[in-house]
């Protein structure tokens, strides 16, 4: 599976988000805490990394290599990898926290926060090392300048509705736009998993803005495909596929 592939994923996740938040059933313990776990390692080895680059010191344990592009310097393979898992981690923040607010609990937010926060400290270190990194060309900069910018935007668009259901509006990178998305493009639509032809655009939007080249084209590291397995079992049994698009698109997603 490729690092590009996250963000179908990410519709996936978000297209089918109502049905995990309406569920009868509570999301177990079990899923919670394994999902918190990959996290923290994620983390930890994220900030290992960053923090030797920015120390001078190369990047030389063989599973920290894995994922990243022999090709380019690593603080750029690095930002590429925290950007794409941004944008699920936002959307999949967005989702836990409106499954408590749906029921009038605070089971799953202390958790949802905690792994958001620190996805949002490794994001801000992960970007101030490249933009001190002097062996990054400007070419490269704006390629990752642009990556942020998409990754924000589409996690506007995708959490829009779900923001506005729930009021959860502080989740937004803009919340003017966010609010704007859902105004003039989702208020009337049946955002659902049933509407697969809103999805459908959805997916290709992403498509374009993500594509499968370069960078993007790297192999998926075990912490993120261990990360992305545990969300999909969140959801109930009978959409474990997560099935909206055509079977194609569904197994490119899902290969892990």
């Amino acid at each position: 599976m490729k690092l590009a592939y996250l963000v179908e994923v990410t519709a996936l996740v978000s297209a089918h988000s109502k049905l995990l938040i309406e569920q009868p059933e509570q999301i177990s313990n079990v899923l919670l805490g394994d999902y918190y776990v990959q996290c923290r390692n994620r983390f930890n080895r994220w900030m290992r990394d960053l923090n030797d680059l920015d120390n001078g010191v190369s990047i030389s344990d063989p599973l920290h290599l894995f994922g990243l592009t022999p090709r380019v310097p690593p603080s750029l393979s690095i930002a590429e990898q925290v950007l794409i898992n941004d944008l699920l981690n936002r959307v999949w923040t967005v989702i836990l926290v409106a499954c408590d607010v749906h029921r009038q609990e605070n089971r799953i937010q202390p958790l949802a926060h905690n792994v958001y926060r620190s996805h949002m400290a490794v994001r801000h270190k992960a970007l101030g090392i490249c933009m001190e990194d002097k062996s990054l060309s400007p070419e490269q900069l704006l390629h990752i300048d642009k990556l942020r910018a998409a990754s924000e935007r589409w996690a506007d668009l995708l959490n829009c509705s779900l923001m506005a259901q729930y009021d959860l509006w502080d989740y937004a990178f803009d919340r003017t736009r966010a609010q704007e998305f859902f105004q003039d493009r989702f208020r009337n639509e049946r955002l659902s998993s049933e509407n697969s032809q809103v999805w459908s655009l959805i997916l290709a939007g992403l498509r374009h803005s993500f594509p499968d080249q370069e960078g993007l084209a790297s192999p998926l590291h075990d912490d993120d495909r261990m990360i992305t397995r545990s969300i999909v079992e969140c959801f109930p049994s009978d959409t474990r596929s997560l099935a909206v698009w055509s079977l194609p698109t569904v197994q490119r997603s899902q290969q892990a």
